[in-house]
């Protein structure tokens, strides 16, 4: 039977034009951006999503460093102290715990104006996995109860860290960018989450990749839950918020242009299909509340990233050489800001 997706796309219309639609979701403080590949959108959502929600304090705990860079072009030749710098005294006992990590993004982003932070990443996340399986490994082998604390301790680290942090910022909500590997930081992003928001590309590797994400939230054997196999109250299992459907192309008929075209279509069925069956990994039990789709980007996101400029602040037309490329930002881009308006509202 043919998955029904008459109201995601009735809804992506009314968006598309304007209009706001309010959706009946939860509200959450602390959200994670992630999904188990690279190269479908987790940054460049992340960068415009903080724009939007203000008064938010941004954790980049992807190696690569570029939500960090997108804050501070001198990211790369910084030596701030850092997230991973925030992680290690509970991996490694005895090391000091720094306070006041977060940067303010409007010292260094012309474009952030309000109270905002961000947390820096390091490129020493690389080796962050192999640290906190061995930090791990080592807490299973002490004996009972004194193994359930070390354990709590380790995975609710960054929970604790950007709790503390949102205090003396200010700061009302959080949201994490992840790099596109479950093990180390992205680990511990779910723990110190409310809630998740999985960016999915059109494309059938991302399907894949949300269906490996949901079988780490939900298999017992999964490196996620093997150490929570002892449950305590303070260790759960995040649900999911939202999956953002990115690149989306729409349909060039006469008098279709904000309906998805069949290849867009095809994902937002499969996509509906995955959320049907795990229901339960949701924070609510209506598939539809869950799926939102975003437009590919195109010149309009090679010049905000090229610019460290959030999308809401392009204008049709403006252009500039990007590779000795012209690049310009097109007619879509205010379709583009309405999604990421209503993707925004939803969330807080």
């Amino acid at each position: 039977m043919k998955t029904d997706i008459k109201d995601i796309v009735e809804i992506q219309e009314s968006i598309s034009a304007g209009e706001e639609i309010s959706i009946n979701l939860p509200k959450y403080k602390k959200y994670t951006i992630c999904n188990l590949r690279g190269g479908i959108g987790k940054t460049t959502l992340a960068f415009n999503l903080s724009y939007l929600a203000r008064n938010v304090l941004a954790v980049d705990t992807c190696a690569q460093g570029n939500l960090s860079y997108f804050y501070d072009n001198n990211y790369f030749t910084n030596a701030s102290t850092n997230v991973k710098d925030m992680i290690l005294p509970y991996i490694v006992p005895g090391l000091g715990k720094p306070t006041r990590v977060a940067c303010r993004i409007s010292a260094t982003n012309q474009f952030f104006d309000d109270n905002s932070y961000y947390i820096p990443s390091s490129d020493e996340l690389y080796i962050l996995p192999s640290q906190l399986a061995t930090a791990l490994n080592q807490a299973n082998n002490v004996q009972s109860p004194t193994k359930e604390q070390i354990v709590e301790n380790i995975l609710l680290s960054l929970r604790k860290e950007t709790d503390r942090e949102m205090q003396e910022t200010g700061c009302s909500k959080c949201l994490i960018d992840t790099s596109p590997f479950f093990s180390g930081a992205t680990h511990l992003a779910w723990h110190a989450s409310d809630a998740l928001i999985i960016p999915v590309r059109t494309d059938q590797q991302s399907i894949n990749s949300l269906n490996l994400l949901l079988k780490t939230l939900k298999d017992p054997s999964s490196d996620f839950r093997r150490n929570m196999s002892y449950l305590t109250p303070n260790l759960k299992t995040p649900k999911i918020q939202m999956i953002i459907l990115t690149h989306c192309t729409w349909s060039t008929q006469k008098n279709a242009k904000n309906k998805p075209n069949q290849q867009t279509k095809v994902y937002i069925e499969k996509v509906k299909d995955i959320v049907n069956r795990n229901i339960t990994s949701f924070t609510t039990d209506n598939p539809d509340n869950h799926i939102f789709l975003l437009d590919d980007f195109l010149g309009t996101g090679r010049i905000s990233s090229a610019l460290s400029k959030p999308v809401l602040l392009l204008q049709q037309g403006e252009s500039m050489r990007i590779n000795k490329v012209k690049t310009t930002v097109n007619a879509s881009v205010e379709k583009c800001k309405n999604q990421l308006r209503h993707i925004s509202n939803a969330l807080w």
